[in-house]
């Protein structure tokens, strides 16, 4: 049997010659190439930080506040579930600048790793899958990890009312850098820029009860919480305020990059929220990929991101994007070595396991989902379950290194037979995939971070 020349990454590894020539329609989708005007990622650095948007130039604002305030300045970095290839390059480059343009003393700067309400990144992950080397060995004891339970400050209560608590240690700074990298969101819309705040360094209460906001009694998630979609997003709407009253207390310099295939191609600098909306329209002609018509079978990969249930969850939503409704397949393909990933998500697909898909839906929404009762973690089964409604049972299918009958009894995922290797796994069931539907039209997507539509779909 021959095999298309496509490859496919499955964790750390790369799958290659695992679709079956001869039958079916095979399409990759991918982001449009993106050739970058940046010759010099350290020139282009220096150029945005002395040319921000919409604020002082980072040299000014650390003269301002630093010089005569006595505090630190805080540097946030994004946590192990995120790329950082952009952490890794951009970090050396701002912290070299901080000494030795801006004047500031080594041992007043800080990073604070935004994990939000995830767990806490090991030393090798800060070291290997944050920082890098260079980094965590100049500053391996400068460097603070964000609890999203401790050692918080209350800011008061936002207008959507959400309890405003954050970091102590960015309250105590005289100056945070956030530096990020905007992508798509699947129900915020865009993350990056805001989102490394709120909720990145934010306390629990406010995560919790900001995203209380994204659910719809009868659809699982409000229309305006989807993809690339701000306009009227509460979810989002009420982080740009909090990001706002929080700037009112410690004042904020943002660094955001734009990726594409792994390849920073666009840099830019200063207020946080202008940053944001930059983003948005600058990913909309990047992120969004509109096809003729819906696909029989998705395969989508998380790539590296892939070390959770919970975070892998993004591969299936961006699948689902692209897949057939009804009857469409949805392939992920994440190890998920940690497992499922938050407390949450797992309860509350234990608690309606036996139920049918809208009994099991309506139960997490009425009891899962309020502002007393929401968990990080609940909105998976929320997504999970309308997903499921719209394709049919079993049409979610993983292949993944947690164990098959959990996967299938509790977050009712179809997982493939362990058959020695990932690639065999993926040629058995794409053989009988294809013999049952010969003519189907398949897509391969290798970012998780498009949001794939039919040609006449107006939403952006």
């Amino acid at each position: 049997m021959t095999y298309h020349e496509i490859n496919i990454d499955y964790g750390d590894q790369t799958i290659r010659k695992f679709i079956p020539k001869g039958r079916g329609y095979v399409q990759v989708i991918e982001s449009p190439e993106v050739v970058s005007k940046i010759t010099s990622i350290k020139e282009n650095l220096i150029e945005v930080l002395e040319n921000p948007t919409n604020s002082p130039p980072l040299k000014d604002l650390v003269q301002t506040h630093y010089t005569i305030s006595g505090k630190k300045i805080l540097v946030l970095a994004d946590d192990n579930t995120r790329p950082n290839i952009h952490t890794k390059i951009l970090h050396p480059l701002l912290l070299n600048y901080l000494i030795t343009t801006c004047g500031v003393a080594k041992n007043d700067l800080r990073i604070l790793v935004s994990s939000g309400t995830h767990r806490p990144p090991t030393e090798k992950e800060i070291r290997e899958r944050i920082l890098g080397d260079e980094v965590f060995l100049d500053f391996q004891d400068q460097i603070l990890i964000h609890n999203d339970q401790d050692n918080l400050e209350d800011l008061g209560i936002s207008k959507r009312g959400t309890p405003i608590t954050v970091n102590q240690n960015a309250i105590d700074s005289c100056l945070i850098i956030s530096v990020t990298d905007s992508e798509y969101h699947y129900f915020a819309g865009v993350a990056g820029t805001v989102k490394q705040i709120f909720p990145g360094i934010a306390g629990r209460i406010t995560t919790n009860t900001n995203h209380v906001q994204m659910f719809d009694k009868e659809l699982g998630f409000t229309p305006a919480c989807r993809m690339g979609n701000t306009e009227e997003n509460p979810v989002i709407s009420d982080m740009k305020e909090m990001a706002e009253i929080f700037q009112e207390y410690t004042p904020v310099f943002c660094i955001d990059a734009i990726m594409d295939r792994g390849e920073i191609t666009l840099l830019n600098a200063g207020d946080i929220i202008t940053l944001h909306e930059i983003a948005q329209e600058i990913l909309f002609h990047r992120r969004v990929i509109k096809v003729n018509q819906l696909a029989d079978l998705v395969i989508v990969t998380v790539g590296k991101l892939g070390i959770n249930l919970y975070q892998a969850g993004k591969g299936i939503h961006a699948a689902w994007n692209a897949a057939k409704k009804p009857g469409g397949t949805v392939l992920l393909l994440a190890p998920c070595e940690d497992g499922v990933g938050t407390a949450g998500y797992q309860e509350t697909m234990e608690a309606v396991q036996k139920m049918g898909l809208d009994e099991a839906l309506s139960w997490v929404i009425n009891n899962k989902c309020n502002q007393e009762t929401f968990r990080i973690g609940n909105q998976k089964p929320v997504d999970t379950l309308r997903m499921l409604k719209t394709l049919g049972e079993n049409r979610i299918k993983i292949l993944s290194e947690m164990d098959p009958d959990e996967l299938r009894l509790v977050y009712r995922l179809d997982p493939l037979p362990n058959l020695g290797s990932p690639q065999e796994a993926l040629r058995v069931y794409l053989d009988k995939f294809l013999t049952e539907k010969p003519e189907a039209l398949i897509y391969v997507m290798k970012d998780a971070g498009l949001y794939v539509i039919p040609e006449d779909d107006s939403r952006s």
